[in-house]
Protein backbone atom coordinates (compact mmCIF):
# COMPACT_ATOMS: atom_id res chain seq x y z
CA UNK A 1 0.00 0.00 0.00
CA UNK A 2 3.08 2.25 0.81
CA UNK A 3 4.45 1.61 -2.06
CA UNK A 4 1.42 2.28 -4.86
CA UNK A 5 1.16 5.37 -3.10
CA UNK A 6 4.79 6.47 -3.15
CA UNK A 7 4.53 5.39 -7.19
CA UNK A 8 1.50 7.17 -7.78
CA UNK A 9 3.54 10.13 -6.05
CA UNK A 10 6.39 9.62 -8.02
CA UNK A 11 3.92 9.64 -11.35
CA UNK A 12 2.21 13.05 -10.43
CA UNK A 13 5.52 14.59 -10.09
CA UNK A 14 6.89 13.19 -13.23
CA UNK A 15 3.94 14.40 -15.16
CA UNK A 16 4.00 17.67 -13.45
CA UNK A 17 7.26 18.26 -14.53
CA UNK A 18 6.68 17.43 -18.15
CA UNK A 19 3.69 19.63 -18.29
CA UNK A 20 5.83 22.40 -16.49
CA UNK A 21 8.52 21.36 -19.31
CA UNK A 22 5.77 21.65 -22.23
CA UNK A 23 4.36 24.91 -21.27
CA UNK A 24 7.79 26.85 -20.72
CA UNK A 25 8.60 25.45 -24.28
CA UNK A 26 5.46 27.39 -25.52
CA UNK A 27 6.54 30.25 -23.51
CA UNK A 28 9.90 30.47 -24.93
CA UNK A 29 8.85 30.24 -28.21
CA UNK A 30 5.81 33.01 -28.45
CA UNK A 31 8.13 35.39 -25.77
CA UNK A 32 11.64 34.21 -26.52
CA UNK A 33 12.30 34.43 -23.05
CA UNK A 34 15.17 32.79 -21.89
CA UNK A 35 16.34 29.02 -21.86
CA UNK A 36 15.14 29.07 -17.76
CA UNK A 37 11.13 29.68 -17.69
CA UNK A 38 10.91 29.43 -13.53
CA UNK A 39 7.30 28.63 -11.95
CA UNK A 40 7.53 32.22 -10.52
CA UNK A 41 7.67 33.90 -13.79
CA UNK A 42 4.70 36.00 -15.45
CA UNK A 43 3.89 35.50 -18.62
CA UNK A 44 2.74 39.18 -19.06
CA UNK A 45 5.77 40.41 -17.12
CA UNK A 46 8.19 38.36 -19.75
CA UNK A 47 6.79 40.43 -22.91
CA UNK A 48 2.91 38.74 -23.15
CA UNK A 49 -0.16 40.54 -24.59
CA UNK A 50 -3.03 39.21 -25.45
CA UNK A 51 -2.50 38.91 -28.95
CA UNK A 52 0.28 36.36 -27.68
CA UNK A 53 -1.96 34.99 -24.86
CA UNK A 54 -4.19 33.57 -27.47
CA UNK A 55 -1.80 31.61 -29.33
CA UNK A 56 -0.35 30.27 -25.97
CA UNK A 57 -3.94 28.95 -25.71
CA UNK A 58 -4.33 27.69 -28.67
CA UNK A 59 -0.40 25.95 -28.42
CA UNK A 60 -2.05 24.23 -25.81
CA UNK A 61 -4.98 22.96 -26.70
CA UNK A 62 -3.64 21.22 -29.92
CA UNK A 63 0.01 20.27 -28.51
CA UNK A 64 -1.16 18.76 -25.14
CA UNK A 65 -5.07 18.07 -25.75
CA UNK A 66 -5.82 20.60 -22.55
CA UNK A 67 -9.16 22.45 -23.23
CA UNK A 68 -7.71 25.64 -21.69
CA UNK A 69 -9.34 29.40 -22.49
CA UNK A 70 -7.64 33.32 -22.88
CA UNK A 71 -9.17 33.57 -19.33
CA UNK A 72 -7.36 30.84 -17.92
CA UNK A 73 -4.23 32.47 -18.95
CA UNK A 74 -5.07 36.08 -18.08
CA UNK A 75 -6.02 34.57 -14.32
CA UNK A 76 -3.24 31.97 -13.89
CA UNK A 77 -0.14 34.29 -15.42
CA UNK A 78 2.75 32.71 -13.35
CA UNK A 79 4.07 29.45 -15.04
CA UNK A 80 3.30 27.54 -11.37
CA UNK A 81 -0.01 28.64 -11.01
CA UNK A 82 -1.18 27.83 -14.83
CA UNK A 83 0.24 24.25 -14.61
CA UNK A 84 -1.44 23.48 -11.66
CA UNK A 85 -4.69 24.79 -12.84
CA UNK A 86 -4.04 22.80 -16.13
CA UNK A 87 -3.86 19.62 -14.45
CA UNK A 88 -7.54 20.67 -13.02
CA UNK A 89 -8.72 20.58 -16.87
CA UNK A 90 -10.14 18.31 -18.89
CA UNK A 91 -8.43 16.70 -21.35
CA UNK A 92 -9.40 15.48 -25.02
CA UNK A 93 -7.49 13.44 -27.27
CA UNK A 94 -5.09 15.31 -29.63
CA UNK A 95 -6.86 15.41 -33.26
CA UNK A 96 -5.74 13.67 -36.17
CA UNK A 97 -7.49 15.39 -38.54
CA UNK A 98 -5.10 17.29 -41.87
CA UNK A 99 -5.73 20.78 -42.02
CA UNK A 100 -8.13 20.61 -45.57
CA UNK A 101 -6.29 21.73 -48.52
CA UNK A 102 -8.40 24.49 -50.19
CA UNK A 103 -7.09 26.36 -52.71
CA UNK A 104 -10.59 27.52 -53.89
CA UNK A 105 -13.91 28.25 -53.27
CA UNK A 106 -15.24 30.81 -50.59
CA UNK A 107 -13.03 33.86 -48.88
CA UNK A 108 -12.30 33.65 -45.05
CA UNK A 109 -14.37 36.08 -42.99
CA UNK A 110 -11.60 38.76 -43.29
CA UNK A 111 -10.32 38.37 -46.78
CA UNK A 112 -14.85 38.86 -47.95
CA UNK A 113 -14.30 41.89 -45.31
CA UNK A 114 -11.31 43.58 -47.27
CA UNK A 115 -13.09 42.70 -50.44
CA UNK A 116 -16.17 43.97 -49.88
CA UNK A 117 -14.26 47.29 -48.80
CA UNK A 118 -12.32 47.54 -52.36
CA UNK A 119 -15.72 46.69 -53.81
CA UNK A 120 -17.09 49.77 -53.16
CA UNK A 121 -13.75 51.72 -54.01
CA UNK A 122 -11.79 49.96 -56.70
CA UNK A 123 -9.77 52.32 -57.90
CA UNK A 124 -8.92 53.52 -53.81
CA UNK A 125 -5.55 52.50 -52.82
CA UNK A 126 -6.74 52.15 -48.59
CA UNK A 127 -6.35 48.77 -48.34
CA UNK A 128 -2.98 48.80 -49.78
CA UNK A 129 -0.32 48.04 -47.82
CA UNK A 130 3.64 49.04 -48.21
CA UNK A 131 5.88 46.84 -46.51
CA UNK A 132 9.60 47.73 -46.65
CA UNK A 133 12.71 45.36 -46.17
CA UNK A 134 16.04 47.33 -45.45
CA UNK A 135 19.02 44.85 -46.62
CA UNK A 136 22.54 45.12 -44.38
CA UNK A 137 25.56 43.29 -45.45
CA UNK A 138 26.43 41.63 -48.28
CA UNK A 139 23.82 39.88 -50.05
CA UNK A 140 23.26 39.61 -53.79
CA UNK A 141 20.47 41.46 -55.07
CA UNK A 142 19.58 37.92 -58.04
CA UNK A 143 19.84 35.68 -54.80
CA UNK A 144 17.06 37.64 -52.85
CA UNK A 145 14.81 37.89 -55.88
CA UNK A 146 14.83 33.71 -56.08
CA UNK A 147 14.60 33.96 -52.25
CA UNK A 148 11.15 36.11 -52.70
CA UNK A 149 10.64 33.38 -55.47
CA UNK A 150 10.80 30.43 -52.22
CA UNK A 151 8.38 32.64 -50.55
CA UNK A 152 5.69 32.87 -52.87
CA UNK A 153 5.98 29.15 -53.98
CA UNK A 154 5.77 28.58 -50.04
CA UNK A 155 2.75 30.74 -49.14
CA UNK A 156 -1.02 30.01 -51.30
CA UNK A 157 -1.91 33.58 -50.65
CA UNK A 158 0.89 35.07 -52.25
CA UNK A 159 -0.52 33.04 -55.03
CA UNK A 160 -4.20 33.95 -54.64
CA UNK A 161 -6.96 35.94 -56.29
CA UNK A 162 -10.29 36.75 -55.88
CA UNK A 163 -13.07 36.35 -58.74
CA UNK A 164 -16.35 37.03 -58.94
CA UNK A 165 -18.49 34.20 -59.67
CA UNK A 166 -22.22 35.31 -60.62
CA UNK A 167 -22.61 37.57 -57.51
CA UNK A 168 -19.96 35.90 -54.95
CA UNK A 169 -16.48 36.25 -55.16
CA UNK A 170 -14.12 33.23 -55.26
CA UNK A 171 -10.64 32.45 -53.88
CA UNK A 172 -8.27 31.04 -56.95
CA UNK A 173 -4.97 30.39 -55.59
CA UNK A 174 -2.44 29.11 -58.41
CA UNK A 175 0.17 26.97 -58.44
CA UNK A 176 2.62 29.19 -59.62
CA UNK A 177 2.65 33.18 -60.50
CA UNK A 178 5.21 34.97 -62.59
CA UNK A 179 6.05 38.20 -60.63
CA UNK A 180 7.89 41.15 -62.03
CA UNK A 181 10.54 42.17 -59.83
CA UNK A 182 11.18 45.85 -61.06
CA UNK A 183 14.64 47.29 -60.12
CA UNK A 184 15.57 50.52 -58.86
CA UNK A 185 19.26 51.67 -58.98
CA UNK A 186 20.92 53.97 -56.16
CA UNK A 187 24.50 55.27 -55.27
CA UNK A 188 24.35 53.43 -51.80
CA UNK A 189 22.22 52.57 -49.48
CA UNK A 190 19.55 54.55 -50.13
CA UNK A 191 18.30 56.83 -46.83
CA UNK A 192 14.80 56.63 -45.27
CA UNK A 193 13.32 59.77 -46.96
CA UNK A 194 14.09 57.89 -50.37
CA UNK A 195 12.39 54.73 -49.22
CA UNK A 196 9.61 56.36 -47.89
CA UNK A 197 9.30 58.36 -51.15
CA UNK A 198 9.66 55.24 -53.26
CA UNK A 199 7.23 53.16 -51.22
CA UNK A 200 4.46 56.26 -52.04
CA UNK A 201 4.80 56.14 -55.29
CA UNK A 202 4.50 52.34 -55.91
CA UNK A 203 1.62 52.66 -53.36
CA UNK A 204 -0.34 55.37 -55.75
CA UNK A 205 -1.65 52.60 -58.02
CA UNK A 206 -4.31 49.97 -57.05
CA UNK A 207 -4.09 46.31 -57.34
CA UNK A 208 -6.94 44.09 -59.20
CA UNK A 209 -8.21 41.85 -57.09
CA UNK A 210 -8.96 39.07 -59.59
CA UNK A 211 -5.16 38.86 -60.95
CA UNK A 212 -2.46 37.04 -58.82
CA UNK A 213 0.07 38.18 -57.12
CA UNK A 214 -1.77 40.56 -55.64
CA UNK A 215 1.28 42.80 -54.68
CA UNK A 216 4.15 44.44 -56.57
CA UNK A 217 7.41 44.42 -56.07
CA UNK A 218 11.12 46.57 -56.67
CA UNK A 219 14.35 45.61 -55.76
CA UNK A 220 16.44 49.04 -54.62
CA UNK A 221 20.34 47.88 -55.47
CA UNK A 222 23.68 49.47 -55.29
CA UNK A 223 25.41 46.89 -58.32
CA UNK A 224 24.37 43.88 -57.81
CA UNK A 225 23.76 43.87 -53.94
CA UNK A 226 20.20 44.36 -52.67
CA UNK A 227 19.60 47.34 -50.41
CA UNK A 228 15.98 46.98 -50.25
CA UNK A 229 13.09 45.14 -51.24
CA UNK A 230 9.82 47.18 -52.06
CA UNK A 231 6.07 45.47 -51.86
CA UNK A 232 3.27 46.88 -52.26
CA UNK A 233 0.46 44.37 -51.23
CA UNK A 234 -3.16 44.50 -51.02
CA UNK A 235 -4.66 44.09 -47.34
CA UNK A 236 -6.69 40.96 -48.68
CA UNK A 237 -3.56 38.76 -48.88
CA UNK A 238 -1.19 40.37 -46.39
CA UNK A 239 -1.62 41.36 -42.17
CA UNK A 240 0.56 42.42 -39.32
CA UNK A 241 1.80 38.60 -38.73
CA UNK A 242 2.30 38.05 -42.70
CA UNK A 243 5.21 40.77 -42.35
CA UNK A 244 7.11 38.91 -39.57
CA UNK A 245 6.53 35.53 -41.52
CA UNK A 246 8.16 37.58 -44.83
CA UNK A 247 11.16 38.49 -42.94
CA UNK A 248 12.03 35.52 -41.38
CA UNK A 249 11.22 33.07 -44.72
CA UNK A 250 13.08 35.69 -46.35
CA UNK A 251 15.86 35.62 -44.46
CA UNK A 252 16.25 31.81 -44.45
CA UNK A 253 15.76 31.06 -47.81
CA UNK A 254 18.58 33.84 -48.93
CA UNK A 255 20.84 32.09 -46.14
CA UNK A 256 20.22 28.34 -47.72
CA UNK A 257 20.65 29.85 -51.31
CA UNK A 258 24.04 31.29 -50.14
CA UNK A 259 25.26 28.27 -49.56
CA UNK A 260 23.60 26.06 -52.63
CA UNK A 261 21.17 24.73 -50.92
CA UNK A 262 16.90 25.92 -50.95
CA UNK A 263 14.99 25.91 -48.00
CA UNK A 264 11.97 24.35 -46.86
CA UNK A 265 9.15 25.20 -49.46
CA UNK A 266 7.04 22.92 -47.58
CA UNK A 267 3.45 24.21 -48.59
CA UNK A 268 1.88 25.47 -45.08
CA UNK A 269 -2.11 25.45 -44.76
CA UNK A 270 -2.87 28.99 -45.71
CA UNK A 271 -6.09 31.06 -45.12
CA UNK A 272 -8.19 29.03 -47.39
CA UNK A 273 -7.97 25.62 -44.74
CA UNK A 274 -8.60 27.79 -42.05
CA UNK A 275 -11.50 29.48 -44.07
CA UNK A 276 -13.40 26.06 -44.80
CA UNK A 277 -12.98 24.96 -40.81
CA UNK A 278 -14.53 28.76 -40.24
CA UNK A 279 -17.51 28.21 -42.66
CA UNK A 280 -17.90 24.98 -41.07
CA UNK A 281 -17.63 26.49 -37.22
CA UNK A 282 -20.32 29.07 -37.90
CA UNK A 283 -23.00 26.57 -39.73
CA UNK A 284 -22.97 24.65 -36.60
CA UNK A 285 -24.43 25.39 -33.38
CA UNK A 286 -21.54 26.63 -31.19
CA UNK A 287 -20.66 28.76 -34.24
CA UNK A 288 -24.49 30.25 -34.02
CA UNK A 289 -24.63 30.69 -30.15
CA UNK A 290 -21.18 33.37 -30.98
CA UNK A 291 -22.53 35.22 -32.96
CA UNK A 292 -25.47 35.66 -31.08
CA UNK A 293 -24.16 36.39 -27.84
CA UNK A 294 -21.59 39.01 -29.32
CA UNK A 295 -24.32 40.31 -30.98
CA UNK A 296 -26.61 40.51 -27.90
CA UNK A 297 -23.14 42.33 -26.21
CA UNK A 298 -23.95 45.28 -28.86
CA UNK A 299 -27.83 45.41 -28.83
CA UNK A 300 -28.91 48.99 -27.52
CA UNK A 301 -25.35 51.62 -28.46
CA UNK A 302 -26.05 54.72 -29.80
CA UNK A 303 -26.61 55.61 -32.83
CA UNK A 304 -24.81 56.37 -35.05
CA UNK A 305 -21.58 57.11 -33.04
CA UNK A 306 -19.49 59.88 -31.98
CA UNK A 307 -19.39 62.16 -34.49
CA UNK A 308 -21.77 63.39 -36.98
CA UNK A 309 -21.73 63.09 -40.64
CA UNK A 310 -24.02 63.93 -43.45
CA UNK A 311 -23.09 61.06 -45.98
CA UNK A 312 -22.65 57.12 -44.61
CA UNK A 313 -19.33 55.68 -43.84
CA UNK A 314 -19.63 52.50 -46.54
CA UNK A 315 -20.43 49.09 -44.98
CA UNK A 316 -18.79 49.06 -41.87
CA UNK A 317 -17.45 45.45 -42.68
CA UNK A 318 -13.82 46.43 -43.09
CA UNK A 319 -10.84 44.42 -41.64
CA UNK A 320 -7.40 45.73 -39.81
CA UNK A 321 -4.50 44.88 -38.08
CA UNK A 322 -1.85 45.89 -35.49
CA UNK A 323 0.08 47.98 -38.00
CA UNK A 324 -1.52 50.84 -37.96
CA UNK A 325 -5.25 50.01 -39.49
CA UNK A 326 -8.67 49.61 -38.94
CA UNK A 327 -12.17 48.43 -39.69
CA UNK A 328 -15.18 49.84 -40.82
CA UNK A 329 -16.31 52.49 -44.30
CA UNK A 330 -13.35 53.44 -46.02
CA UNK A 331 -15.15 56.36 -47.69
CA UNK A 332 -14.64 57.73 -50.82
CA UNK A 333 -11.11 58.07 -51.18
CA UNK A 334 -9.95 56.98 -47.74
CA UNK A 335 -7.13 60.08 -47.85
CA UNK A 336 -6.83 61.10 -43.91
CA UNK A 337 -4.34 63.04 -41.97
CA UNK A 338 -2.51 62.10 -39.10
CA UNK A 339 -0.23 63.27 -36.16
CA UNK A 340 2.18 60.77 -34.10
CA UNK A 341 3.08 62.10 -30.53
CA UNK A 342 5.64 60.63 -28.40
CA UNK A 343 4.64 60.43 -24.79
CA UNK A 344 7.04 60.94 -21.86
CA UNK A 345 9.40 57.61 -21.22
CA UNK A 346 8.05 58.33 -17.21
CA UNK A 347 4.58 57.63 -17.85
CA UNK A 348 5.63 54.87 -20.48
CA UNK A 349 7.16 53.11 -17.80
CA UNK A 350 4.07 53.95 -15.21
CA UNK A 351 1.42 52.52 -17.50
CA UNK A 352 2.88 49.14 -17.78
CA UNK A 353 3.37 48.68 -14.51
CA UNK A 354 -0.56 49.86 -13.95
CA UNK A 355 -1.53 47.40 -15.97
CA UNK A 356 0.80 44.71 -14.33
CA UNK A 357 -1.18 45.34 -11.11
CA UNK A 358 -4.20 44.84 -12.69
CA UNK A 359 -3.56 41.93 -14.62
CA UNK A 360 -4.40 43.86 -17.96
CA UNK A 361 -2.40 44.62 -21.20
CA UNK A 362 -1.42 48.00 -22.29
CA UNK A 363 -3.96 47.75 -25.14
CA UNK A 364 -6.56 47.91 -22.08
CA UNK A 365 -5.12 50.51 -20.17
CA UNK A 366 -4.61 52.77 -23.40
CA UNK A 367 -8.21 51.76 -24.58
CA UNK A 368 -9.94 52.65 -20.96
CA UNK A 369 -7.79 55.84 -21.94
CA UNK A 370 -9.11 56.55 -25.03
CA UNK A 371 -12.87 56.07 -24.22
CA UNK A 372 -12.67 58.26 -21.26
CA UNK A 373 -11.00 61.20 -23.94
CA UNK A 374 -13.58 60.18 -26.45
CA UNK A 375 -16.39 60.44 -24.15
CA UNK A 376 -14.97 63.68 -22.64
CA UNK A 377 -14.97 65.42 -26.24
CA UNK A 378 -17.89 64.36 -27.61
CA UNK A 379 -20.56 63.74 -24.56
CA UNK A 380 -20.98 60.08 -25.62
CA UNK A 381 -20.31 57.53 -22.55
CA UNK A 382 -21.54 54.28 -25.03
CA UNK A 383 -19.16 53.91 -27.27
CA UNK A 384 -18.22 50.69 -29.65
CA UNK A 385 -14.81 51.02 -30.14
CA UNK A 386 -13.03 48.65 -32.99
CA UNK A 387 -9.50 46.32 -32.03
CA UNK A 388 -8.07 44.38 -34.54
CA UNK A 389 -7.37 40.45 -33.55
CA UNK A 390 -5.12 38.54 -35.36
CA UNK A 391 -7.79 35.66 -36.14
CA UNK A 392 -4.73 33.37 -36.10
CA UNK A 393 -6.74 31.24 -33.28
CA UNK A 394 -5.12 27.96 -35.20
CA UNK A 395 -1.47 26.93 -34.56
CA UNK A 396 -1.32 26.27 -38.31
CA UNK A 397 -2.76 29.67 -38.86
CA UNK A 398 0.26 31.33 -36.99
CA UNK A 399 2.55 30.37 -39.42
CA UNK A 400 1.16 31.17 -43.04
CA UNK A 401 0.94 34.48 -44.84
CA UNK A 402 -2.35 36.31 -45.67
CA UNK A 403 -5.27 37.62 -44.35
CA UNK A 404 -6.62 36.77 -40.68
CA UNK A 405 -7.20 39.49 -38.73
CA UNK A 406 -11.00 40.23 -37.62
CA UNK A 407 -11.84 43.89 -36.44
CA UNK A 408 -14.59 43.05 -33.53
CA UNK A 409 -16.54 46.11 -31.57
CA UNK A 410 -15.36 46.53 -27.91
CA UNK A 411 -18.49 48.27 -26.07
CA UNK A 412 -17.06 50.39 -23.71
CA UNK A 413 -19.40 52.69 -21.15
CA UNK A 414 -17.85 55.58 -18.91
CA UNK A 415 -20.34 57.09 -16.39
CA UNK A 416 -18.55 60.58 -15.50
CA UNK A 417 -16.15 61.65 -13.04
CA UNK A 418 -15.04 57.76 -11.22
CA UNK A 419 -11.99 55.78 -10.61
CA UNK A 420 -9.80 55.03 -14.11
CA UNK A 421 -9.35 51.59 -12.37
CA UNK A 422 -13.29 51.25 -12.83
CA UNK A 423 -13.19 51.98 -15.90
CA UNK A 424 -10.01 49.91 -16.63
CA UNK A 425 -11.84 47.01 -14.84
CA UNK A 426 -14.75 47.45 -17.36
CA UNK A 427 -12.67 47.31 -20.12
CA UNK A 428 -10.66 44.38 -19.30
CA UNK A 429 -13.86 42.30 -18.91
CA UNK A 430 -15.03 44.02 -22.21
CA UNK A 431 -11.77 43.22 -24.00
CA UNK A 432 -11.66 39.57 -22.79
CA UNK A 433 -15.66 38.73 -23.86
CA UNK A 434 -14.47 40.08 -26.99
CA UNK A 435 -11.41 38.21 -27.12
CA UNK A 436 -13.16 34.72 -26.86
CA UNK A 437 -15.30 35.60 -29.84
CA UNK A 438 -12.80 36.92 -31.82
CA UNK A 439 -13.42 33.79 -34.78
CA UNK A 440 -17.02 35.34 -34.91
CA UNK A 441 -16.90 37.58 -38.55
CA UNK A 442 -17.98 41.02 -38.05
CA UNK A 443 -20.63 40.90 -41.04
CA UNK A 444 -22.27 37.78 -39.31
CA UNK A 445 -22.61 40.18 -35.90
CA UNK A 446 -24.09 42.96 -38.48
CA UNK A 447 -26.32 39.86 -40.53
CA UNK A 448 -27.76 38.92 -36.81
CA UNK A 449 -29.28 42.70 -36.47
CA UNK A 450 -30.65 42.80 -39.71
CA UNK A 451 -32.39 39.31 -39.26
CA UNK A 452 -33.57 41.39 -36.29
CA UNK A 453 -35.27 44.02 -37.90
CA UNK A 454 -32.84 46.04 -36.09
CA UNK A 455 -29.92 49.00 -37.71
CA UNK A 456 -26.40 47.03 -37.68
CA UNK A 457 -23.61 48.48 -35.20
CA UNK A 458 -20.62 50.43 -37.10
CA UNK A 459 -17.09 50.46 -36.38
CA UNK A 460 -16.48 54.24 -36.93
CA UNK A 461 -13.19 54.35 -34.24
CA UNK A 462 -10.69 52.16 -33.30
CA UNK A 463 -8.11 51.57 -31.14
CA UNK A 464 -4.95 49.69 -31.04
CA UNK A 465 -1.56 48.95 -29.09
CA UNK A 466 1.58 47.20 -30.86
CA UNK A 467 5.51 46.39 -29.91
CA UNK A 468 6.79 48.34 -33.00
CA UNK A 469 10.12 46.48 -32.41
CA UNK A 470 10.62 45.67 -36.12
CA UNK A 471 10.97 41.88 -37.70
CA UNK A 472 14.07 40.87 -38.24
CA UNK A 473 16.49 38.18 -39.34
CA UNK A 474 20.51 37.94 -38.74
CA UNK A 475 22.15 35.75 -41.42
CA UNK A 476 25.98 34.92 -42.46
CA UNK A 477 27.04 38.79 -43.64
CA UNK A 478 23.98 40.24 -43.60
CA UNK A 479 20.84 41.32 -42.42
CA UNK A 480 16.98 41.88 -42.88
CA UNK A 481 15.22 44.37 -41.23
CA UNK A 482 11.13 44.95 -42.42
CA UNK A 483 8.64 47.51 -41.82
CA UNK A 484 4.94 49.09 -42.78
CA UNK A 485 5.44 52.51 -44.16
CA UNK A 486 3.37 55.29 -42.75
CA UNK A 487 0.08 56.09 -44.13
CA UNK A 488 -2.54 58.80 -44.48
CA UNK A 489 -5.03 56.79 -45.51
CA UNK A 490 -8.07 56.61 -42.74
CA UNK A 491 -10.07 53.54 -43.27
CA UNK A 492 -12.16 55.04 -39.92
CA UNK A 493 -13.10 58.73 -38.93
CA UNK A 494 -10.41 58.42 -35.98
CA UNK A 495 -7.93 55.70 -34.87
CA UNK A 496 -5.23 55.69 -32.00
CA UNK A 497 -2.24 52.94 -32.00
CA UNK A 498 -0.51 53.18 -29.43
CA UNK A 499 3.02 52.21 -30.44
CA UNK A 500 5.70 51.27 -27.92
CA UNK A 501 9.22 50.61 -28.45
CA UNK A 502 10.78 49.31 -25.05
CA UNK A 503 9.66 49.72 -21.45
CA UNK A 504 10.06 53.16 -21.22
CA UNK A 505 8.49 54.40 -24.96
CA UNK A 506 5.23 54.98 -26.03
CA UNK A 507 4.15 56.71 -29.45
CA UNK A 508 0.50 57.68 -30.34
CA UNK A 509 0.02 57.50 -34.19
CA UNK A 510 -3.33 58.96 -34.66
CA UNK A 511 -5.39 58.79 -38.26
CA UNK A 512 -8.62 61.05 -38.54
CA UNK A 513 -10.60 62.60 -41.38
CA UNK A 514 -10.17 66.05 -42.03
CA UNK A 515 -13.67 66.42 -42.93
CA UNK A 516 -14.70 65.59 -39.41
CA UNK A 517 -12.32 66.54 -37.60
CA UNK A 518 -9.26 69.14 -37.51
CA UNK A 519 -5.46 68.92 -36.21
CA UNK A 520 -6.11 70.90 -33.06
CA UNK A 521 -9.36 69.00 -32.64
CA UNK A 522 -7.15 65.61 -32.15
CA UNK A 523 -4.39 67.38 -30.54
CA UNK A 524 -6.54 68.20 -27.64
CA UNK A 525 -8.26 64.68 -27.71
CA UNK A 526 -4.62 63.28 -27.39
CA UNK A 527 -4.01 65.94 -24.10
CA UNK A 528 -7.15 64.74 -22.66
CA UNK A 529 -5.72 60.91 -23.81
CA UNK A 530 -2.39 61.87 -21.67
CA UNK A 531 -3.87 63.56 -19.05
CA UNK A 532 -6.42 60.13 -18.35
CA UNK A 533 -3.46 57.97 -18.56
CA UNK A 534 -1.28 60.48 -16.38
CA UNK A 535 -3.86 60.43 -13.79
CA UNK A 536 -4.85 56.41 -13.64
CA UNK A 537 -1.02 55.90 -13.41
CA UNK A 538 -0.38 58.18 -10.86
CA UNK A 539 2.47 60.39 -12.44
CA UNK A 540 3.14 63.81 -12.74
CA UNK A 541 3.85 65.56 -15.92
CA UNK A 542 7.48 65.62 -17.16
CA UNK A 543 9.46 68.61 -17.39
CA UNK A 544 9.70 69.66 -20.67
Amino acid sequence: MVRRRADGAGRRRRDEAELTAAVARIWRDLLGAGADVTDDDDFFELGGDSLLATWAAARIQDELGIDVTLDDLFQQTRLGALVAHLRLLPRRPRSAEAPVAAEGGALTAAERAVWLAAELAPQATAYLISVVVRVRGDLAADLLEDALGDVITRHEALRTAFLLVGTEPERRAEASVRVPVARVAEAGPPGADRLRELAAEDAERPVELDRAPLFRARLVTDGDRATALLLTVHHAVFDARSLELLVRELGECCAARAEGGVADLTPVPGPGAFGARQHAWLAGPEGRRAVAELAGSLTGLPAPGPFPRTEPSGTGDGAGDGIGDGGGGGGRDGVGAQRRETIDGGLAHAVRRLALRHGATLHMVGLAAFAVALADRTGTDDLAVGAAFSGRTTPEAQNAIGCFVNVLPIRVRTSGPEPFTDVLARVRDATLFVARHQDVPFEQVRAWFRQEGAAPPEIRVAFGAQDVARPAYRGEGFELTGREADTEQARLDLTCWLEAAGEDSLQAFWTYRPGLLTSSDVAALHGRFVEVLRTGAGTEPADS
